[in-house]
């Protein structure tokens, strides 16, 4: 049951879940993000860190902007640098999943135009 404050949050999330899953195009683009994310991990020390970050752009790259907040930085370890990895996880996500919903978006918006043009 929605939320009484924001009845309409739910089914907004559910429409961009829906762009982001709903064709191959969209679901291509969340294949290769999520194939990306193991490599990053077997070859720490390579390019290939990076392709998870480079896969989300645009919208990751705030991510970078954004403070880290206090001792995150400094801390060689611990409970501070697992959050903060927790945390840029799922900002990844919600990024791969935003672009997936864009593509998804185009892929439809196409579809719409050659069906009105063939019609």
């Amino acid at each position: 049951m929605p939320n009484a404050s924001h009845p309409r949050r739910l089914p907004r999330l559910r429409r961009l879940l829906a762009l982001a899953t709903d064709n191959w195009p969209a679901r291509g683009c969340l294949a290769v993000f999520a194939a990306s994310v193991p490599v990053s991990f077997l070859f720490p020390d390579s390019m290939y860190a990076t392709t998870p970050l480079l896969l989300t752009e645009p919208l990751s790259l705030l991510g970078m902007v954004l403070p880290a907040g206090p001792g995150v930085v400094e801390d060689s370890g611990g409970p501070a640098v697992v959050v903060a990895s927790v945390v840029a996880g799922v900002w990844l996500l919600a990024c791969a999943l935003v672009n997936a919903a864009v593509v998804g978006a185009l892929a439809h918006h196409v579809r719409d135009v050659r069906t009105a043009r063939h019609a």
